[in-house]
């Protein structure tokens, strides 16, 4: 047999010898650390769906990577939830992950804490490059991105979802700044899910800017719940107006709550409009209503919104399309005598069917799916008023479960990995037994029984007190799936598709089928004021890293050594003989006029003086 030329090969064994001598000793090596469940279940697992969505360039696209990001949920989170099914209704969850809902007014924290729980934009203006701004407003994301974790991992349990696209928070900031009246629209179902501190600290201390409170989709709730919600709000400092409405006709009648159109516009035109076109400023000091920050014929400082530059303005021409400018960048200016509407929220809150009933007709895309409307959208409404349609964004909430957010289609349904958790967040909050609203009759101990020599626990038994047969048994959200599954059809190895069935009731729930809808409290308190602290730093930028193109023009195609201070030394091994070849081909380049030398020879000058010109 004969051997190969080279180096001896080692061994496995030989090579593994070799490897265990470079290893530390067991007493050098670093603590072992105990995490409880609590701590384990908010650790955030790795997710290579898109590893460059945040990095900081020179370019970055207007109109690509609109696409809603949450964070993948660890596969033991889940496995825990599933098991966690067969709890019967009204029993305690021994959970150390769970996260139980704190929502009310009185628990609203308005301080300057709450800002950490949404990504601020760096100061910008129109005449620094977009790869500047994209630099800062990168670093800074990647850096609130960090600190958010830090929040999930101290508070522990399951961990909320919430945007992590750079992209799509550009959208909310930039609707923000050009708006002079900021509308929060909410659901008002569960008003206080999609009512985010952090949002209304952002409007009224860091723009103060005023903030109108729409409860939107009054048809699915109780007239009585949705005044008593209108007080309850009014009670938070920050919030200057409260309006309903409702696409659908309304036939219950609602006493002390402005509704539609006219109560929205009534309110607009209380605000005045920007008295000055040009305001000096020697630096940018924040966002100010109706404003933007720049260098123009008048000086720096900030001039009227009306006077940015139209860009990427573009209208549509038929039908009611011919009222609408799609902005495309960030350059769209406000209608010169117009008060700007800013509508902002959650996804699938009903911010682009209002837009569409307001104006009579189809003028924004409407979907059912979260994350749809991808870039802000202007619309004139009239003479006076302009909406500005943008995106829904997803704000980390601390207080909230990740199954609330399921059942608010904050989540898409498609990123649902399990439906029990939501299930049996609809069972508590639900106007009538879910049970009932299925069709399903009650269920034996019998079945049960049955069920599990199928191979599936749709009970904890130990929690039940039934032991006949023919007792009745309470409900968990894996029996009401395991019966629905039996009725519909749905088998999966010769047992019920509890996990098909569980989706199908989420998707009725999200498509209004099942009603559902969280009372106001009792004695709604107002929240604590929040402190005086400045917010002078909130718009602090990070240049340091940044590399403009005309820096880098500069140092052109210099040795990575010479950047450092050290001496050249070109590329490989630059043997006499090639760098002789190399002379004579720049010779004859240079004599067609075809290279420039100082160029094409700078890789090659550590080794240029080793051979001299006489090598040529």
């Amino acid at each position: 047999m004969t051997r190969c030329k080279g180096k001896p090969q080692k061994s496995s064994l030989k090579l593994g010898a070799g490897i265990g001598k470079d290893v530390k000793g067991a007493t050098e090596r670093a603590p072992a650390v105990t995490i409880d469940v609590k701590s384990a279940a908010a650790m955030p697992e790795f997710n290579a769906a898109d590893p460059l969505a945040h990095v900081a360039g020179k370019r970055v696209a207007t109109t690509t990577g609109m696409k809603t990001a949450f964070a993948a949920e660890s596969s033991l989170n889940i496995a825990r939830r599933i098991r966690n099914a067969s709890v019967p209704c009204g029993c305690v969850i021994e959970d150390d992950a769970a996260v139980a809902e704190d929502l009310s007014t009185a628990a609203m924290d308005l301080s300057s804490s709450s800002r950490r729980l949404m990504p601020r934009r760096p100061a910008w203006s129109y005449e620094i490059s977009s790869g500047r701004l994209h630099h800062r407003e990168a670093q800074s994301f990647k850096k609130w991105l960090d600190e958010v974790q830090e929040l999930i991992q101290q508070r522990g349990g399951y961990p909320p979802a919430f945007e992590t696209n750079l992209q799509v928070w550009r959208q909310l900031w930039r609707v923000l700044e050009r708006c002079h009246v900021a509308v929060v629209v909410l659901d008002a179902r569960h008003p206080l899910l999609h009512l985010p501190p952090a949002l209304i600290y952002h409007v009224r201390r860091t723009l103060q800017k005023p903030l109108v409170v729409v409860l939107n989709k009054l048809d699915a709730v109780d007239p009585m719940n949705a005044e008593r919600w209108a007080e309850a709000l009014s009670l938070v400092p920050g919030i200057s107006a409260i309006i309903g409405y409702s696409k659908e006709e309304l036939t219950a009648e609602f006493r002390s709550l402005r509704i539609g159109k006219k109560a929205l516009s009534t309110f607009a035109t209380r605000f005045e409009k920007p008295a000055f076109d040009f305001v000096e400023s020697p630096e940018f000091v924040g966002s100010k209503s109706g404003y933007y920050f720049g260098t123009g014929n008048k000086g720096t400082g900030y001039y009227s919104d009306a006077q940015a530059p139209k860009k990427c303005a573009k209208a549509a021409t038929r039908d009611l399309r011919d009222a609408v400018a799609q902005s495309t960048g960030e350059e769209l200016s406000v209608p010169a005598g117009c008060i700007m509407l800013g509508l902002v929220g959650h996804p699938n809150v009903g911010k682009s069917s209002m837009v569409n009933h307001l104006m009579g007709g189809k003028v924004v895309s409407v979907k059912a799916t979260p994350g749809h409307t991808k870039i802000l959208q202007t619309i004139k409404l009239d003479d006076k008023t302009c909406l500005c349609d943008s995106p829904g964004v997803v704000f980390p909430r601390l207080e909230v479960p990740r199954e609330a957010q399921i059942v608010g289609m904050l989540v898409p349904l498609a990123q649902v990995r399990e439906p029990f958790s939501a299930i049996r967040w609809v069972m508590d909050h639900s106007s009538r037994p879910l049970p009932e609203l299925l069709g399903l009759k009650p269920v034996t101990l019998r079945r049960v029984r049955d069920l599990l020599e199928a191979g599936l626990e749709s009970l904890r038994l130990d929690l039940v007190d039934t032991e006949e047969d023919k007792d009745v048994v309470p409900w968990s959200p894996m029996l009401v799936c395991a019966q629905l599954a039996a009725q519909r059809g749905f088998m999966h190895s010769g047992r019920p598709d509890c996990m098909k069935a569980g989706t199908e009731i989420v998707e009725r729930v999200l498509q209004g089928r099942i009603a559902y809808s969280v009372a106001p409290e009792e004695k709604a308190q107002a929240p604590k004021q929040g402190d005086s602290e400045s917010e002078s730093d909130w718009n602090a930028c990070d240049d340091a890293e940044f590399e403009s193109e005309e820096e880098a023009e500069a140092i052109g195609d210099r040795d990575l050594l010479e950047l450092f201070g050290e001496e050249a030394r070109g590329i490989g091994r630059s043997s006499k003989a090639a760098i002789k070849r190399f002379r004579r081909k720049q010779k004859l380049a240079e004599i067609a006029g075809e290279a420039d030398p100082a160029r094409t020879l700078r890789p090659y000058a550590g080794r240029l003086k080793e051979v001299g010109p006489e090598a040529a």
